[in-house]
């Protein structure tokens, strides 16, 4: 018959703690996600003010932006604008001044789906 005895840690204090491996993952992921969601930067389109709409013709006194959308996978897409490259995520405010809530295909090119 086998008795349960105490096991003294033979690693001593300079050995490997799970716990505070454990914990200290959970700090680096937390920081990366609140830096992640609150110093999202400031896009160059964001201070552009929208065109003004003349409310007795409904006509646009300015054209938006020009952006185009190159590829996409679901969430996130590349677009070019300005001569740069940019990635948007869904949600994110568009050179037009829309927000972004989908992308897809229609004939062979990518378009936003827009708010």
């Amino acid at each position: 018959m086998a008795a349960a005895t105490f096991q003294p840690n033979l690693m001593g204090s300079i050995g490997f703690n799970s716990q505070t491996a454990a914990l200290s993952i959970c700090a680096v992921t937390a920081v990366a996600a609140i830096l992640y969601v609150a110093s999202y930067p400031s896009l160059p389109w964001n201070d552009v003010p929208l065109p003004e709409i003349a409310p007795a013709s409904g006509t646009s006194t300015a054209s938006p932006p020009k952006f185009e959308i190159v590829f996409s996978d679901g969430d996130r897409s590349l677009m070019v604008y300005g001569g740069y490259v940019y990635i948007v995520r869904l949600g994110d405010k568009l050179p037009d001044g829309r927000w972004a809530i989908g992308f897809e295909k229609r004939e062979g090119s990518w378009s936003a789906m827009t708010l």
